[in-house]
């Protein structure tokens, strides 16, 4: 009987690898709530191995096909990498590239492949290499490409369209911004109790103000300000403790230099988790000093466990839901005024969620409400 079912519409999503990074975390916020006998998800990944949301692809019906990437192979055989996975795992109704630049390629090669819908994706507002005039030279011809090849737009923010697409193609309208929508059920129920045992359970003081961090430890991430914030907090003996949650290249560094400047007794690194919505909830207050964002999923995660976040201005104002639970500061400002912004907000967590909520449907950040516009512009 099982032969007689349709077999659903397959979408390949072009990635680097699927780790718990915010465009990774957005793509299976969606994945989870597609409607799978309609619409299967799989993943092109240029990083080898296991990665965190492998298995979880895996048990949902999703397939995970590797190649090298152009800096390996060349350019020429890394198109003919990715024609030859459209063609041998297909027939796919879409490819959704989330490379950023790279995505002209990515688009280049399913028109090759014969793919009619193609769709590019920008989850980011800079690069750390733009000042390379190679780069620069990379990055316009890259836009031609998406301007040719893409057939859809999309971008977590103004900003980030902006990036990669060009002012021009924002000020046309070609690009949709679709929005890093979350599952608002897993915080609903959260309260102050869950915030304590979860305290306890990661032996952190309950008087305490729990600063918090989840990110990829990786350059525009900033966490060596967040280690100077910390000896700020410790020269002037400040009860505030800051939790680390990710992992990354630069993590091992960042360890180091916490060792060095014997900060370990007030920051602890978690790794990788899984219930970041309960971490969420723990916080007193969230930090994030980045060098650059698009539109943060984190940011969109603390303000639903209504946690009050203090960030760098180098963030999209987008990610301001209106909750006054965001305050921008400046990179440049001295670090005591991060601290004391950081005493004056632990405290003031938003408990009604009947206002989160409304705000994040009404800014279209409800994954059930979004999911059914990723349907449509597979489907359509």
């Amino acid at each position: 009987m099982d032969d007689l079912q349709p077999k659903p519409l397959r979408v390949l999503h072009v990635v680097g690898g699927m780790d718990r990074g915010g465009a990774e975390t957005m793509i299976m916020n969606f994945y989870r709530k597609i409607d799978r006998t309609k619409i299967q998800f799989d993943f092109l990944c240029m990083k080898r191995g296991e990665h965190h949301y492998d298995e979880e692809i895996r048990s949902l019906g999703g397939r995970i096909i590797h190649i090298d990437p152009p800096k390996s192979v060349g350019i020429i055989k890394h198109i003919y990498d990715m024609m030859r996975v459209m063609r041998k795992y297909g027939p796919f109704i879409a490819i959704h590239a989330h490379t950023q630049f790279h995505s002209g390629i990515v688009a280049f090669a399913a028109f090759l492949a014969g793919i009619r819908k193609r769709i590019c994706h920008s989850h980011t507002t800079s690069d750390m290499s733009t000042n390379n005039i190679l780069r620069r030279l990379y990055f316009r011809i890259m836009r031609v490409l998406i301007r040719i090849f893409a057939t859809k737009m999309l971008a977590c923010s103004n900003e980030a369209g902006a990036f990669l697409f060009g002012t021009s193609s924002m000020k046309s309208g070609n690009v949709f911004i679709f929005q890093n929508a979350i599952d608002l059920s897993k915080y609903e129920l959260l309260s102050e109790k869950n915030a304590i045992e979860l305290k306890h359970l990661l032996n952190l003081p309950i008087e305490s103000i729990i600063l918090g961090h989840v990110g990829r430890f990786s350059q525009p991430k900033n966490h060596k300000f967040l280690v100077q914030l910390m000896k700020y907090v410790k020269a002037n003996s400040l009860n505030i403790f800051l939790v680390l949650v990710g992992d990354g290249e630069l993590r091992r560094d960042i360890e180091n230099i916490v060792k060095v400047e014997e900060l370990n007794e007030y920051i602890k690194f978690l790794g990788i988790r899984e219930d970041i919505p309960e971490l969420m909830n723990m916080f007193d207050v969230f930090i994030m000093p980045s060098l650059y964002e698009g539109l943060p999923v984190v940011l969109v995660e603390a303000q639903a466990a209504g946690t009050p976040c203090i960030v760098s201005d180098r963030i999209s104002r987008e990610v301001d839901f209106g909750l006054n639970l965001i305050e921008f500061v400046s990179l440049d400002a001295p670090v005591e005024e991060w601290v004391d912004k950081i005493v004056k907000r632990a405290g003031t967590k938003l408990k009604n969620f009947s206002k989160i909520r409304e705000a994040y449907k009404k800014r279209k950040f409800d994954v059930d409400e979004v999911v059914k516009e990723i349907e449509k512009i597979y489907m359509d």
